[in-house]
């Protein structure tokens, strides 16, 4: 009886021991998911966040009518599939604020801050990340890199950005195309921008899959990654549409 005992009683201690176990492992995945979540949802904010307030600055001109500031917005430099990971998006507006957001030191006779060119580029680098460059000069000859291309954000994998053309110059999008089919860069008013999001870990069932991002399909392995289309659609200039 003893041994039977020991033996029922050395079975329930290892069902019960079972049972922690299982309900730490499900604990630690759910965390790891809500983890994966909270950064996936981070990475969208500051993208987001960046990507908008760059656009709405893109274009701007302190004197419209004077011709030593001619007319800015998206910048040539856009290219259309520059890399597997998607477009490159490049934009310029006039500011007194360089790259760092600090006053242009160069000043005119009334002691106020000259306005320059601040160009601001973005495409994906090898590792997955968001990359910005930015230049400032008085002129696109007198540029000077004061951000070099690196990464800021994170697991991200594809960038697609579209252009909406105002092809009558009725202040209305006609057509929405890619980088370099514009009729005259001077008449696109406003952009698309889609990017496709991953998180750290794989933490879901491991399938293939494929997703739109704009007007382009992107596939992706089994993985188990989180992942999130994120899209916005501004005119340049401050103009959310």
């Amino acid at each position: 009886m003893a041994l039977m005992e020991l033996v029922l009683a050395l079975a329930l201690a290892a069902l019960l021991v079972l049972g922690l176990v299982q309900i730490a492992a499900a604990a630690s995945s759910s965390t790891r998911l809500q983890r994966n979540q909270a950064q996936l949802q981070e990475n969208a904010r500051l993208l987001f966040n960046t990507l908008s307030r760059v656009v709405h600055r893109a274009g701007f001109n302190p004197q419209p009518w004077n011709p030593q500031f001619p007319a800015l917005g998206v910048a040539d430099i856009s290219l259309d599939n520059v890399s597997a990971a998607g477009d490159r998006l490049a934009v310029r507006d006039w500011s007194d604020l360089n790259c760092f957001d600090n006053r242009n030191p160069v000043k005119d006779a009334s002691g106020n801050s000259l306005f320059f060119i601040r160009e601001s580029v973005f495409d994906i680098n090898a590792d997955k990340s968001l990359t910005h460059q930015c230049r400032y000069g008085p002129s696109l000859a007198e540029m000077t890199t004061q951000v070099r291309r690196q990464g800021f954000i994170n697991d991200i994998e594809s960038i697609q950005v579209l252009y909406g053309q105002d092809s009558d110059q009725d202040g209305d999008i006609e057509t929405w195309v890619r980088a370099g089919e514009w009729d005259d860069i001077r008449n696109i008013p406003g952009l698309r921008v889609g990017v496709l999001l991953a998180s750290p870990d794989g933490v879901l069932q491991r399938v293939p899959q494929n997703y739109t991002v704009l007007d382009s399909t992107v596939d992706r392995p089994a993985d188990g990654k989180l992942r999130r289309v994120s899209e916005f659609t501004s005119f340049i200039g401050g103009r959310v549409l």
